[in-house]
């Protein structure tokens, strides 16, 4: 009976990160659940697709899995090529998590809304800027998604990384970015960045204090990241079955949630299976091929 033996989260980035975390989060539970060792497995490099590329190829039996995050999408849809094909190559299990993005200004911006961040965009096209962790990153796909929805024009600065990226925001260096909540939560409340709102339809439960960017007077963005696990296709639907069962059972734990709760992940939602996961993957290769389209995004 599955499984038999340890089985392997192939994660596409360091140790250290944030989805390195979530994964040894519920790594530890699944394998309680299991009753097996799950090992978390960093393959980093190509934001994602050296770790991806390597599961898709991996014998379909459970026992290889991969913790897939918004940047296999982006990669497809801007890269048009990959070694691997999402739709093709991977059977979806499930979701593990959602983070909060979040739109944050240095504690210099004469901004306190986003209503006023807007204005002040609209009023001189091209002088904000927004930084990004790199060209084709989801914080530069949010930052042109947002000018598209409010009829702007900033300045994209690319970092490497995000880290870069928010110590020159709070140095004053540039204007803006779109982050993921728990990375920016720390500078957010000790001042050193000011939060204009969540692209969430709802606050976030490790932040409530932080309006939505449509209660800021802001456009309805509701774009949070996502992480979930594929399997190589032609995985029995047996072990698929039991996979998501375990899933499911390791989110419902209260040792999980608090975990959760003090990373800054929230759970996905409550009906989580393979199929909607499937959807969801769908639903970003087409919302982000057309965002890249209307901004002419590309690597090439």
């Amino acid at each position: 009976m599955y499984p038999q033996r340890p089985v392997t989260i192939v994660v596409g980035f360091p140790p250290g990160g944030p989805t390195d975390g979530l994964a040894r989060i519920v790594a530890q539970r699944m394998g309680e659940d299991l009753r097996q060792k799950i090992v978390v497995e960093n393959r980093p490099g190509a934001a994602g697709n050296v770790a991806a590329a390597s599961v898709a190829r991996a014998t379909p039996d459970g026992y290889t899995v991969y913790l897939a995050t918004r940047a296999n999408v982006l990669n497809e849809v801007l890269n048009g090529s990959t070694d691997y094909k999402l739709d093709r190559d991977f059977a979806p299990v499930g979701m593990l998590a959602t983070v909060p993005n979040v739109l944050v200004v240095g504690k210099s911006s004469s901004a306190t809304r986003a209503s006023q961040f807007i204005a002040q965009a609209k009023a001189d096209p091209g002088r904000l800027s927004c930084a990004s962790g790199g060209v084709g990153s989801t914080s530069h796909l949010l930052c042109e998604l947002f000018q598209r929805e409010t009829r702007t024009e900033m300045l994209h600065v690319p970092y490497r990384g995000a880290g870069p990226a928010l110590i020159d925001i709070m140095a004053g260096q540039v204007d803006s970015k779109f982050d993921s909540l728990p990375s920016s939560l720390e500078h957010i409340r000790r001042g050193d960045l000011r939060a204009l709102g969540i692209l969430s339809k709802e606050r976030s439960g490790i932040a409530p204090e932080i309006p939505t960017l449509e209660e800021a007077g802001g456009p309805g963005l509701y774009v949070e990241s996502w992480y979930g696990l594929l399997a190589p296709t032609g995985t029995p639907q047996e072990i698929l079955t039991r996979l998501n069962g375990s899933l499911n059972t390791v989110l419902d734990d209260a040792r999980v949630k608090n975990a959760y709760m003090r990373a800054g992940y929230a759970l996905p939602p409550r009906l989580n299976t393979p199929e909607v996961f499937r959807d969801l993957l769908a639903a970003e290769a087409e919302r982000w091929y057309w965002t890249t389209k209307a901004r002419e995004i590309s690597l090439h």
